[in-house]
């Protein structure tokens, strides 16, 4: 590991992005707002926890320390302070009280790492805004809202963010323009022989012989598929997406993408 060996990872769900961090042999900084989860997590990495290779902070991120109502779902993946995240289709769920952290202590508790992984169903801003222009990582994922990614966008730039990819999590490869028209088109079994296809021939299913399994959030930094672009093509390549996306109508993309950003060199 070089001088910075440190990674957040913020919403650790079942902890298959913290293990394989872990695997690559840098020290990991899990945070997890679902109590359930986290109970689970400090059993699954209890001898990483031990070593002083793994900390896990139980909290959620939040605009303000104190504490909060936090929407626990049964599709653990869904549970967010945004009750609408939570109960999606239907989904039972229930509420909880749950301690909240401003991002920008915990950064300064624990430092600035190499690169910070987000994915909390609705609050990934909240942890962005909480790093300045001197305390953004070298690299940095969110999960791309397909309605207002513009939005983190800007607010990736304005951070000192120069280079960017989105990478799909069905297929952990960069979307190809075409193959998403043709996607946003089909449905059933049709379009998931596409996604397998891309999958297969394009994308990322494992890392010197470690697979990903259904749910991680794949290769970070250098090691994620394809060139890096300017924010202004990857403005236009998720305003293609969000297009295709209200256009599909049932058909819609319904697809998991991370826009995925590096500093300046």
């Amino acid at each position: 590991m070089g001088a910075n060996d440190l990674i957040y990872d913020v919403g650790v769900n079942d902890g298959t992005d913290s293990a394989y961090y872990l695997w690559r042999g840098y020290r990991v900084l899990g945070i997890e707002a679902s109590p359930v989860l986290a109970e689970k997590l400090r059993e699954k990495f209890e001898p990483e926890i031990r070593e002083g290779r793994y900390t896990l902070l139980e909290v959620g991120v939040a605009d303000d320390d104190g504490t909060a109502e936090f929407w626990m779902s049964d599709v653990t993946e869904w549970s967010s302070f945004n009750k609408s995240i939570a109960s999606r289709d239907g989904t039972p769920h229930r509420a909880v009280q749950i301690a909240t952290r401003r991002f920008s202590s915990i950064v300064e508790e624990f430092g600035i790492p190499l690169y910070c992984k987000v994915d909390i169903e609705g609050n990934d801003r909240c942890c962005v805004r909480g790093f300045s222009s001197h305390t953004a990582p070298p690299y940095l994922s969110i999960e791309m809202s397909h309605k207002d990614g513009g939005v983190d966008l800007d607010l990736l730039d304005s951070l000192g963010y120069r280079h960017f990819k989105i990478i799909s999590q069905v297929t952990r490869a960069q979307p190809v323009p075409s193959l998403m028209r043709i996607d946003g088109l089909l449905s059933g079994f049709p379009k998931k022989a596409l996604r397998a296809a891309i999958k297969r021939t394009l994308g990322v299913r494992s890392f010197q012989g470690r697979k990903f399994p259904l749910g991680a959030s794949g290769p970070f930094a250098e090691d994620t598929p394809g060139r890096w672009r300017s924010v202004g093509e990857v403005r236009r390549l998720w305003a293609f997406l969000k297009d295709i996306d209200e256009r599909a109508g049932k058909n819609r993309l319904g697809e998991w993408f991370d826009f995925h950003a590096k500093r300046s060199s």
